[in-house]
């Protein structure tokens, strides 16, 4: 069971989940359908580090082999201490352009306390279910709000307990055409 702290609405529909907080509301897509290149190369990236375990390690990645998606991938250390649960060890220069400087930060570091809750809700799906999940959603942040963006959140850790998250993000003019 998911926790539900924070939640105003939670839909499930055919592999979604719609979570709809103080801020922009996020689709939760279990069927892992991506769009963007990037995310779909993280993804059966992730897949193959996994061999016969639920997830990699961290130490099971390899920066090399993420070169050509490396400007979007994050990961975001599981900390439970008194600044917050989530740390942002590395983030790549596509999350950077959007959000600003995070690497070396704690989400209420950069995040206003809205925007943190609705990443405290993305990361607390994939962290208490193990399963890497497709999100979509607005951005709510400094006025970009005519951004979309599609993100692969997927666990990292040892066992079952999950010690990190690898992101893939990407992120798009709603106006422009593709």
């Amino acid at each position: 069971m998911l926790p539900r702290k924070g939640f105003d609405k939670l839909n499930h529909l055919a592999g979604y989940v719609s979570v709809s907080g103080p801020a922009s509301p996020n689709q939760f897509d279990s069927t892992l359908a991506f769009t963007r290149a990037p995310n779909k190369l993280a993804y059966a990236y992730w897949q193959s580090c996994c061999g016969e375990h639920p997830m990699p390690s961290r130490t099971d990645l390899n920066p090399i082999a993420m070169k050509q998606f490396t400007s979007h991938i994050g990961l975001v250390e599981v900390r439970e201490d008194r600044k917050g649960a989530y740390y942002i060890r590395r983030a790549g220069s596509q999350w950077e352009n959007v959000y600003g400087a995070m690497t070396g930060k704690y989400l209420s570091e950069f995040l206003p306390p809205a925007v943190a809750q609705t990443w405290i809700e993305a990361f607390d799906h994939v962290r208490f279910s193990k399963a890497p999940v497709r999100l979509t959603a607005r951005v709510d942040f400094k006025e970009k709000t005519w951004l979309s963006i599609e993100m692969l959140i997927a666990p990292l850790g040892e066992r079952e307990s999950v010690t990190m998250l690898l992101t893939s993000f990407v992120s798009w003019s709603r106006t422009a055409l593709y």
